[in-house]
């Protein structure tokens, strides 16, 4: 063989075996390239594939307002998300984790860089965040422009029921937008000795001018209430608005709004909170011959960042915010408080004098609950009287911060009540089996001893 090499090539042949030498380096140079372009694309699939499956399964946990796996998931997952997909969850996470002016400065640069690539789906999500985030830091005319926007430019994206939620939240910005935000002085530590009402629901006594009333503590309304006379007789400032409330059986109550321009409590001042005003009737229970006279909502109880109830009834807003170093296990949807146990998410209300698990629950365990409990009715009441269901009373083991409780008696609904995506809605009876509840809005944490 190297004979052979060494033997001189004629002139013909090293201009044919130069030409095919080319051809043949052309053609794997060529072939190189495909391969590389197929890898490539290979690989671009691979990501695109992998941020749509995190996608997914992130947006899917957000529409159950799951939003505890939904950030479990959204931090493990970054690196397989675009840069719009990150900048959209931030949006809503930090929303939901109240961290609203964040959530709104992320939504803001978000809007004003949009290209057309952006389907209108996340435009409208993202749009309705930010009426959201302008309810929360009390920017009524801001929340009002939003939703002009939505309702005008994204009707297609709602239906006939979320129109109809959208015209009626535009009523409540429109009649509040020229009201100045609310804002809170506390001035100290605050201690005061709650009551029990005949509904066996707390109380807490608020001083408006020179004159006060026992209002329920409920960080289940997503607004403060109070009825027609006490509005007037403490000289809130009432403000027609012909709003519709939803009530317990489902059928709409008109209400009107009210501005409080300072109410006191202990040693804590609130400016300009506001309050859904009903007729008197609306929130009278001819059964129990009980009247609701007003109560605070979460707008209002928000506002102290750090709040303790005792089991022998003090509420206490401390001088320094408790440390925590776990995870947030509280949430919020809008303005409805969300907890998370037993690795599911639930609404939290003080002014619920029971648990009551729904329908999502049911169907996970439906099998079981059909044969160990009778199906019986339960009687659920609220603004607009009571209505029965049918359901089971049924024993459940909640694990609240590392502890088993056992609460017997629990309510369980058989049929769904509305368009309901949490497991249930927890009550004074597990609140009332610990010492004291820690409730912080600053790092979102319930916490009991």
């Amino acid at each position: 063989m190297e004979l052979i090499c060494r033997i001189a090539i004629p002139s013909l042949l090293v201009e044919v075996y130069n030409s095919v030498r080319c051809t043949l380096l052309k053609k794997m140079v060529k072939l190189k390239i495909i391969a590389f372009v197929a890898v490539f694309l290979a690989c671009l699939n691979t990501y695109a594939a992998s941020d749509l499956d995190s996608f997914n399964a992130i947006n899917s946990l957000i529409d159950q307002h799951n939003y505890f796996e939904a950030k479990q998931i959204f931090n493990s997952s970054k690196d397989s998300l675009t840069e719009t997909h990150i900048a959209y969850f931030m949006i809503i996470l930090d929303n939901a984790f109240n961290k609203s002016e964040q959530s709104d400065e992320e939504a803001m640069r978000f809007l004003d860089n949009a290209d057309s690539g952006i389907s209108r789906e996340l435009l409208f999500k993202v749009y309705q965040i930010e009426a959201d985030n302008a309810l929360k830091v009390y920017n009524y005319k801001r929340a009002r422009e939003i939703t002009d926007i939505i309702v005008n430019d994204y009707k297609t994206c709602l239906d006939a029921d979320q129109l109809s939620d959208h015209l009626n939240s535009l009523k409540i910005y429109s009649a509040l937008e020229n009201i100045p935000p609310q804002t809170v002085d506390i001035h100290g530590e605050t201690i005061i000795k709650m009551t029990t009402d005949i509904a066996g629901l707390k109380n807490l006594k608020v001083h408006i001018g020179d004159d006060s009333e026992n209002f329920i503590f409920d960080t289940g309304a997503n607004i403060s209430t109070t009825i027609e006379s006490v509005a007037k007789r403490l000289n809130m400032r009432i403000i027609p608005a012909g709003i519709e409330v939803g009530s317990i059986n489902g059928n709409k109550v008109l209400a009107d709004l009210a501005v409080c321009p300072k109410l006191t409590i202990g040693d804590i001042d609130v400016y300009n909170s506001i309050f859904i005003v009903f007729p008197d009737k609306e929130l009278f229970f001819a059964q129990a011959d009980y009247q609701i006279y007003g109560i605070l909502g979460f707008p209002i109880i928000e506002a102290f960042k750090e709040i303790h109830i005792t089991r022998d009834g003090n509420f206490i807003v401390p001088k320094k915010e408790t440390e925590f170093h776990n995870p947030s296990n509280m949430a919020l949807d809008h303005l409805t408080p969300l907890v998370y146990f037993n690795q599911k998410h639930f609404t939290f209300d003080t002014g619920a004098d029971a648990t009551t698990l729904y329908h999502h629950y049911y169907l996970e365990n439906k099998q079981d609950m059909d044969k160990r409990y009778k199906l019986q009715e339960l009687t659920l009441g609220g603004a607009g009287g009571e209505e029965t269901f049918d359901g089971f009373l049924i024993d459940y083991e909640f694990d609240v911060c590392g502890k088993k409780i056992a609460v017997k008696n629990v309510q369980l609904l058989k049929e769904a009540i509305g368009d309901e995506s949490v497991y249930g809605n927890i009550g004074q009876d597990l609140i009332q089996q610990f010492d004291e509840m820690i409730l912080n809005f600053s790092k979102m944490q319930l916490s009991f001893k």
